[in-house]
């Protein structure tokens, strides 16, 4: 019996995945490198929390204007515009710090520049992956994806761990500049969208049309984009709560920061291939909440030892990513082409707030009692979002099963009755 080959990646695809590497290992070596030093000026992490502010902030304004930018005008363009606009603003911040700026108002001025020009990279790439990237093989590429998210923000932390070690944090920033401009080039290099390319706006609108009518429901976009937030909260209080908990909590220097980060990304680079295997037995849906309930267990018992973590963090880093990249999956298929880009902006936008929103109200029980309460917090707080949504979204699925199963019989039965009164009229001879 033949079998018939997936379709084999595009042009597009194949210049994206290192583009999408290449970005967030910029942004994670800016990131890091603010953050260690606003925590060594102010030696809280109230003070890092500030930091995280000021990167969400604009993201939160904007993103939602960003979406409807990326959905009328060239979803390449304005990416490689965030790109160029991002390596700018990563050159002036070791030009001012050279010219006697103050560290931390440096730090806060550089990071909220940056996120201006990030909140218009995140919807406008997703939407330019939904353009290019064939249906068939959406799920393959969000995986490879999530790997090149978590892998170039791991390996930046890494990176940025060491090099603050070895020759301080200038050395990071025009490194950083230099990774937004290679990102900037793949982006050109994919080159026009091809005329003809895709499912039309129309018919997209039509299709959308004709499933919401069978169905009788709209699509529970709100409930999957809300799976997908849960990795927003996971990111921001994250890379909080492991700072402090390294180098206050363990009393270890940045160095061990860099190891740490670096088995996350390695258990990130099986990510993938746990996702196939997982999801092939489950439904996405359920893949999620295995993957999201998993990795809230792991989290918890990360914070009882230096090793422990250590031990424990490549099995919560594959956790993570296999539920991340089944909600990244349902999201994306769920959301209609020509509104991708206000969909993945809206989720930024929701999702940095409630990122913010946790990690302020973690900051304070961590400053309060330990850094260890802060993880226990976390873990919590992934268990009960994630449960309910898929739950909620569970029901949905079944509601709209009965649904069609209902207009299929209506659609049927007057068919049923023409065959009926067709039978006593008699043939002509």
């Amino acid at each position: 019996m033949s079998t018939i080959a997936p379709p084999r990646p595009n042009r597009a695809e194949r210049l994206l995945i290192p583009a999408t590497f290449i970005t967030n290992l910029g942004n994670g070596i800016q990131l890091t490198a603010a953050s260690y030093l606003v925590f060594t000026e102010a030696n809280t992490m109230l003070a890092v929390s500030w930091l995280m502010i000021a990167v969400t902030i604009p993201q939160v304004a904007l993103s939602l204007f960003f979406g409807k930018l990326a959905d009328r005008f060239d979803r390449r363009t304005l990416a490689m515009v965030s790109d160029l606009a991002s390596a700018a603003a990563a050159i002036g911040l070791p030009v001012w710090l050279a010219l006697g700026g103050n560290p931390s108002t440096v730090s806060y001025v550089a990071s909220f520049v940056l996120s201006i020009s990030a909140a218009l990279f995140f919807p406008a790439s997703n939407a330019l992956i939904k353009e290019r990237i064939p249906e068939s093989r959406l799920a393959q590429f969000n995986g490879n994806a999530e790997i090149a998210i978590q892998g170039g923000t791991l390996a930046s932390a890494a990176l940025g761990g060491w090099v603050i070690v070895w020759v301080g944090t200038t050395s990071l920033f025009y490194f950083n500049a230099i990774t937004f401009l290679l990102s900037a080039a793949l982006l050109f290099f994919i080159g026009r969208r091809p005329a003809g390319q895709g499912t039309s706006a129309p018919d997209a609108a039509a299709k959308a049309a004709a499933t919401v009518a069978a169905s009788g429901s709209r699509p529970p976009l709100a409930r999957l984009a809300l799976l997908y937030i849960i990795g927003n909260i996971v990111i921001i209080v994250g890379n909080s709560i492991m700072l402090v908990l390294v180098i206050e909590g363990f009393k270890s220097n940045a160095g061990y920061l860099g190891i740490v980060d670096a088995l996350f990304g390695i258990g990130a680079l099986f990510a993938a291939w746990a996702f196939k295997k997982i999801s092939s037995k489950a439904t996405v849906l359920k893949t999620a909440l295995i993957g999201y309930l998993a990795f809230a267990v792991l989290l918890s018992l990360e914070s009882v030892h230096l090793y422990a973590m250590m031990a424990v963090i490549p099995f919560a880093a594959i956790a993570f990513c296999v539920a991340r990249i089944s909600a990244r999956t349902a999201l994306m298929s769920a959301a209609p082409e020509e509104k991708t880009g206000f969909v993945f902006g809206a989720t930024n936008a929701f999702g940095l707030a409630a990122g913010t929103t946790a990690v302020v109200l973690i900051s304070l029980l961590v400053d309060s009692t330990n850094v260890k309460n802060g993880f226990y917090a976390l873990s919590a707080l992934v268990v009960v979002i994630a449960t309910l949504t898929v739950v909620s979204l569970r029901k949905h699925d079944r509601e709209v099963a009965a649904a069609e199963s209902a207009a299929a019989e209506i659609v049927s039965e007057p068919a049923a009755e023409v065959t009926e009164a067709a039978e006593p009229v008699p043939a002509k001879a």
